[in-house]
């Protein structure tokens, strides 16, 4: 009877494994003719038939990165980054960090690119996309900058206005002053000149 039980659940098995690659090959066929809202359900039931399958969530990530949902997109392939297949692992990372990138999440994308290049030295648009990615970070440091040396006179903005306020002060204090002063003398007082 033990024995029964167990071939029965082999063959279980072995047909949901069948039923969540035939969802997969089915979305992959719509994800081909970029039909990605297609494609993302089928990929979701072979995840509901096989929820650990690396293959449907890789592909599903691919697709929500097509149709711009990013962060859904990098929970998946860090998912998929934890996983067995190496080569899905440096595809996961790689593509998490184009999605980063996209979002211009710099300093995720490079470390995302760097994981890439780990696990797959010889790829060469990791190599390109960490190289324009660290640029892009240079560039962004080097404008911040010179924004904090040069734009103000060595001031923040909100030095400026704070020293803006102080000026307006002083100069209230001055007219308030001034007023004073002329009533204090009265109107006979004038100079002649």
């Amino acid at each position: 009877m033990k024995k029964l039980f167990i071939i029965a659940c082999f063959f279980v098995l072995k047909a949901a494994a069948q039923s969540s690659q035939a969802y997969i090959s089915k979305g992959n066929e719509y994800y081909l003719q970029l039909q990605f809202d297609l494609a993302e359900g089928q990929y979701r039931q072979a995840l509901n038939v096989s929820p650990r399958s690396e293959e449907a969530k890789y592909n599903l990530a691919n697709t929500l990165m097509q149709q711009k949902k990013f962060k859904e997109a990098i929970d998946l392939y860090t998912e998929v980054s934890g996983g067995q297949n190496k080569d899905l692992q440096a595809s996961a990372y790689y593509n998490a960090g184009v999605s980063y990138s996209k979002q211009k999440d710099l300093p995720n994308s490079i470390e995302a690119y760097k994981a890439a290049l780990r696990l797959n030295p010889a790829d060469k648009d990791a190599r390109e996309n960490l190289q324009k990615a660290l640029q892009e970070q240079k560039k962004q440091q080097d404008q911040q900058n010179k924004q904090n040396k040069g734009g103000g006179g060595g001031m923040s903005q909100n030095q400026a206005d704070e020293k803006l306020k102080q000026l307006e002060q002083k100069e209230k204090d001055l007219q308030r002053r001034m007023q004073n002063a002329t009533k204090g003398k009265g109107n006979g007082g004038s100079k002649d000149w």
